[in-house]
């Protein structure tokens, strides 16, 4: 067992689990999170076809081919765009140290929360400030009443409401991993542009896991160390391809120090690989990187 009896259990060869003993453990400085839960991509990210700086409303196409429930055929509506926030989908929008998705696609986030006091607010918002966005939610209302996590997990807030979310799904720095893919990677998720608003953070589908940040030096430094060969030696052997999960439950790794020369380095590396653009110097950079992860980790052994 990785940790206590009833954790999972991991396979490495013969005198490793020595090796990983030090990052063994439920990390005390991190958390990890799950992306937001919709049930419904299919009317909740959707792509901007237009927008209108005089109306201030940005004009929004469904994705009905985004789910297994069938909304109808693709409609665009014109709605406030507030309550759009740049979307990162699973683990084909970034790679290691980078983040690029594949389509530029937008989420809804109609709640700040999911607590009464949100739910409370959500409303006051939808029936004051984003009456288009409100009648856009009310031509699907049966379909989104009818969502599994809506009905069993918050059925007191707006139908509308998602899951997972609360101040971290709006960080301005994510460190994000896949709850699905081939080989363990992590990247920053930073942000990306809203017409209309502006710069938005990203936020994760429930297929990503994450760390939220404020600080990007922090951010950075841990996304440096889960590219250490023994970090992800220890992650890939507890886990399976298909189902990744939180893995600071298992895993705790050195705390960031900002007065510390390595510290900074690394996060320093790791900014400047989400900006490399050179095949060549990208991989380079890439095992730089690792390798200080992997001294850091192992001399605080």
């Amino acid at each position: 067992p990785v940790d206590s009896d009833g954790s999972p259990w991991a396979i490495l060869a013969p005198g490793r689990f020595s090796a990983v003993d030090a990052i063994r453990g439920p990390s005390s400085w991190i958390q990890g999170r799950k992306g937001i839960t919709s049930d419904l991509n299919a009317i909740y990210f959707v792509g901007i076809e237009d927008h209108n700086q005089d109306t201030g409303l940005v004009k929004i196409l469904t994705r009905p081919e985004a789910g297994r429930t069938k909304v109808g055929p693709p409609r665009s509506f014109w709605v406030e765009p507030e309550l759009l926030y740049p979307l990162l989908k699973g683990a084909s929008d970034f790679s290691e140290c980078h983040v690029e998705p594949k389509q530029r696609l937008f989420t809804f986030v109609p709640n700040g929360g999911i607590t009464r006091a949100a739910y409370s607010e959500s409303e006051h918002l939808m029936n004051t400030a984003y009456l288009k966005t409100r009648s856009y939610f009310n031509t699907y209302r049966d379909f989104l009443r009818n969502r599994s996590t809506w009905r069993n997990r918050m059925p007191k807030s707006p139908f509308y409401s998602v899951y997972n979310v609360g101040s971290y799904t709006f960080a301005p720095y994510k460190v994000v991993w896949a709850e699905q893919s081939g080989t363990f990677k992590s990247a920053v998720a930073r942000t990306g542009n809203v017409p209309l608003v502006g710069e938005r953070p990203f936020v994760p589908d429930h297929k990503i896991f994450f760390v939220a940040f404020n600080d990007p030096l922090s951010a950075y430094y841990l996304c440096g160390l889960l590219s250490a060969p023994i970090v992800r030696e220890f992650v890939e052997s507890h886990t399976i391809s298909i189902q990744v999960g939180n893995i600071f439950k298992h895993v705790t790794l050195p705390s960031f120090d900002p007065a510390s020369h390595q510290h900074n380095q690394l996060a320093e590396l790791v900014h400047a690989a989400h900006e490399d653009y050179d095949g060549k110097v990208r991989r380079h950079r890439l095992q730089e990187i690792a390798s200080i992860a992997e001294r850091l980790i192992t001399s605080s052994q």
